[in-house]
C-alpha cells in the first residue's frame, strides 16, 4: 500500500496508471432539461425573473400608451357633454343631455378618426392632435377658473408655446396613427370608411 498523501483531498492515493476521476457535470435528459444542463435551476430563476420584469415593463408601458390616448380620445366628447349638460336645468336632465352630447361626439370621432384615405385621414388626425395640445396648453397658461364651466381664456402661444404645441401634436398624431392603424383594417371599419 502506498504511503503518499493523495493530491485529491480526502480520496484514496491513485495506484499507478490510474486516471483521476472526472466531475461528473452532465445531468441525464428529459423533457424537463433536455439538454441535460447541470445549471437547470439558476437558469429557471433567471427566466422567471426575466418574464416579471418584463411583464412589469409591459403592464407599465401600455398603461402609459392608454393614458396618453385617453387624453385626445375623451376630450372633445367630455368637453361636448359638459357644455350641454351646463345649459340645461332640472334634476336628471344636465346628466341625461351630458351622456347624449358625450355619446353623439364619441360616434362622430370615431367616424371620423377610422378613415384610412390620406385626404381624410391625416387632416382629421392633425386636426384632433392640434386641438388636444393646443386646448391643454390654453388650459394651463389661461388664469384661474372653473374648467367645467368656464372656457379658458382665448391668448395667442408665444413663440417657444408654439414650438411645444407643434411638438406635441406631432407626437400625438403619431400616437393616434399607431393606434388606429389596426382598427382601420378591421371589417367593421371599412363598411363606414368614406373613401376607399
Amino acid at each position: 500500500m502506498s504511503s503518499r498523501k493523495s493530491m485529491l483531498g480526502g480520496l484514496p492515493p491513485l495506484k499507478p496508471g490510474e486516471k483521476a476521476p472526472r466531475l461528473q457535470t452532465v445531468i441525464a435528459t428529459s423533457p424537463e432539461n433536455p439538454a441535460g444542463d447541470p445549471n437547470i435551476r439558476p437558469h429557471e430563476a433567471g427566466e422567471a425573473a426575466g418574464k416579471v420584469i418584463g411583464g412589469g415593463l409591459g403592464v407599465l408601458l401600455v398603461t402609459l400608451c392608454g393614458l396618453l390616448l385617453l387624453g385626445p380620445v375623451l376630450w372633445a366628447p367630455g368637453w361636448a357633454g359638459l357644455r350641454v349638460a351646463r345649459f340645461l336645468s332640472g334634476p336628471w336632465q344636465p346628466w341625461l343631455g351630458g351622456v347624449a352630447a358625450f355619446v353623439a361626439m364619441a360616434l362622430i370621432q370615431t367616424f371620423l378618426l377610422i378613415q384610412r384615405h390620406p385626404a381624410l385621414r391625416y387632416p382629421v388626425v392633425t386636426l384632433f392632435s392640434v386641438l388636444w395640445v393646443g386646448g391643454l396648453w390654453l388650459e394651463f397658461n389661461s388664469p384661474r377658473h372653473d374648467w367645467v364651466t368656464t372656457a379658458p381664456t382665448l391668448q395667442m402661444p408665444g413663440p417657444w408655446s408654439w414650438a411645444l404645441i407643434i411638438a406635441g401634436s406631432v407626437v400625438y398624431a403619431g400616437i393616434y396613427l399607431l393606434a388606429l392603424a389596426p382598427v382601420g383594417r378591421s371589417r367593421w371599419a371599412r363598411r363606414w370608411q368614406l373613401l376607399k
